[in-house]
């Protein structure tokens, strides 16, 4: 379990207050007008580097044993995530480019993007009611969605056959998980590389992982209105990486202003 103290309250996921650096923006195309070549635009490439971590967080902690929690149902094994800033050096000696997944466009009409394997799989989004348990009795409710991006066939049947209710303890108490949102979207691919940190192997601080890793190029990102944070990533060599504290930065010339930044859409009512 990835553990951060708290010495500070927590604050409400998960839009970090700096918006200096990049996030994907997800400026929907007209829903009658959608194509292949428009929601490859609305992929981009984003890097990761030492310069853009932020500090962990019991925020960081909470999304990362949710997220272990599922890995280790799906994946039948005993593993563990850990946080990438928790090893990487705090130098230029590594990047790590992602490619953000396309943005879930919201539409009850298939567009010429779709392929039929994605309509098929439409309705099999997975749905979870997570009870986090504190160690001072609090029992908070969140309801996560995993909207799923080319998974294989093995990865997306274990994903839908999870319990649709469970439970997770946490050593954290109210302070911690009531400001927590209810509602949580997270967007699930296997897009990514098997190698995505294979500059850190040699660099004497990786731990490897105790494990195999079934499922490369594992990517999860949480969904917000206008853009998509990185949350976790697969390699094979050091087993699931937390990310979620990284600010990330774009290659598009294009991307919008800081003005133009819009709040998430994170239900923070609970």
């Amino acid at each position: 379990m990835l553990f951060i103290d708290t010495v500070k309250r927590i604050n409400q996921l998960p839009e970090r207050e700096d918006h200096a650096h990049f996030r994907r923006r997800r400026n929907s195309p007209s829903k009658d007008s959608l194509t292949l070549s428009d929601a490859a635009s609305h992929v981009q490439q984003i890097t990761l580097t030492y310069e853009y971590a932020t500090e962990l967080t019991p925020t960081d902690s909470i999304i990362a044993n949710m997220l272990e929690a599922v890995i280790q149902q799906v994946d039948q094994l005993h593993i563990h995530v850990e946080a990438l800033s928790h090893f990487a050096p705090a130098n230029d000696s590594w990047q790590l480019p992602l490619q953000t997944p396309p943005p879930s466009f919201t539409t009850n009409e298939p567009s010429y993007g779709d392929s039929v394997k994605d309509l098929k799989h439409e309705k099999q989004n997975k749905k979870i009611e997570l009870h986090l348990l504190g160690a001072d009795g609090t029992e908070k409710v969140c309801l996560l969605t995993f909207v799923t991006h080319h998974l294989s066939d093995t990865l997306r049947q274990a994903l839908i056959k999870l319990s649709p209710k469970q439970t997770l303890h946490t050593p954290y108490s109210a302070e911690q998980l009531e400001p927590l949102p209810q509602q949580w979207l997270f967007e699930i691919d296997q897009d990514g590389e098997a190698e995505p940190l294979e500059d850190l192997y040699n660099s004497g601080s990786a731990p490897k992982a105790d494990y195999d890793v079934s499922f490369a190029g594992l990517q999860i990102w949480f969904e917000r209105q206008n853009d998509a944070l990185p949350l976790l990533i697969s390699d094979v060599t050091l087993g699931y990486i937390y990310i979620g504290n990284y600010e990330a930065y774009g290659h598009d010339a294009n991307a919008p202003e800081e003005s133009n930044m819009s709040s998430g859409t994170l239900d923070t009512s609970a």
